[in-house]
């Protein structure tokens, strides 16, 4: 390990600190945990009518919560022009490879997803249709839609998949990524790669508890189940999604990966005989998902991918605050 002092280049983004600011981050979860249960709140108490209504709205405005909370933690403890560094707004040099991790960020969810439904189909799970698509096509005749070719369909849904991903989901899944990959993971890192993961796993999966009460994700799994499914999702998929931000120093990518996790939710619909499927064990969010992402995760763990992206030489001075101590060797990249 080296005993220099920490140099001028720094491997990662000024928001990296060898201490880890346990305070803030004990606010950051009390706080971004309890407004989001009193956003939820509605739905408790309210007729199944009414929360038909408010589920959408409040599921949004909840997804908001952990950037807000971030920011305001981040504007009374960094200065000014470290604030959007902090909360994973870096600069995206050198552009093409920047770009490169957008795609990524886009198939890796896809690729788990695909990959779940064979590993499904063999487990006997889920049955696959790919002649007449006879589950999809069943959806559409019980919605009205009949005389389609299926083949329309399947590129009306990739379509959707698609502008829901890269457009109409990318701003409320930026919400919860400022708080989780943009400023909690950097400041879990010191710790090391595998307890970052784990740690803000367990949090983000716990996080969803409101929802998944009422039946999000895993509708047919009782309530205590489905939040522990939820914890193993978050745990390896939100590893996925950390080496993602972490790679490039930057929230977009973990943002982009999360907004498509939410737009193919329904993927296994496109393939399957029936026009349901089962919600706990087929898909990105279910156990052949898990196994999909454990493998690419246990990959990327082995190959030390989970490495900054280079960034500019910059001045410790200015960089850190007053009170870091250069300890470089809890760095995850110190040799």
């Amino acid at each position: 390990m080296p005993s220099e002092p920490a140099p001028h280049v720094l491997p990662s983004s000024p928001t990296y600190r060898a201490e880890i600011p346990w305070r803030q981050i004990s606010l950051f979860i009390v706080i971004t945990f309890v407004v989001t249960w009193l956003v939820a709140l509605p739905l408790y108490l309210a007729d199944a009518t009414t929360v038909q209504a408010l589920y959408l709205p409040l599921s949004l405005v909840m997804m908001g919560v952990p950037a807000l909370v971030a920011w305001l933690i981040v504007r009374r403890t960094r200065p000014k022009g470290q604030r959007a560094a902090t909360l994973g707004f870096n600069r995206h040099r050198p552009l093409p490879r920047f770009f490169v991790y957008l795609g990524l960020a886009f198939l890796l969810p896809m690729v788990i997803a695909l990959l779940s439904l064979p590993i499904a189909s063999a487990m006997g799970l889920y049955n696959a249709d790919l002649t007449n698509f006879a589950g999809l096509q069943q959806l559409f005749a019980d919605a009205g839609v009949t005389g389609m070719p299926v083949e329309i369909i399947l590129v009306n849904q990739v379509i959707n998949v698609v502008l829901a991903a890269w457009f109409i989901n990318l701003l409320p899944a930026l919400g919860e990524e400022i708080g989780w990959r943009g400023w909690l993971t950097p400041q879990l890192l010191p710790l090391g790669v595998l307890p970052t993961i784990g740690i803000t796993g367990v949090i983000w999966g716990l996080w969803h508890t409101p929802l998944i009460l009422l039946g999000h994700n895993y509708p047919h799994l009782p309530g205590w189940q489905a939040v522990v499914f939820m914890v193993m999702f978050g745990t390896l998929i939100g590893g996925i999604l950390a080496w993602l931000a972490i790679r490039t120093n930057s929230v977009w990518p973990a943002a982009l990966g999360h907004s498509t996790i939410n737009a193919i939710g329904a993927l296994p619909l496109l393939f399957s005989a029936e026009p349901t499927f089962d919600s706990a064990h087929v898909g990105i969010t279910c156990t052949t998902g898990w196994i999909v992402a454990a493998v690419i995760l246990v990959v990327l763990l082995a190959i030390k991918s989970f490495k900054p992206a280079p960034t500019p030489t910059i001045d410790p001075a200015t960089a850190w605050p007053d009170d870091y101590q250069a300890e470089t060797q809890h760095h995850p990249d110190a040799k």
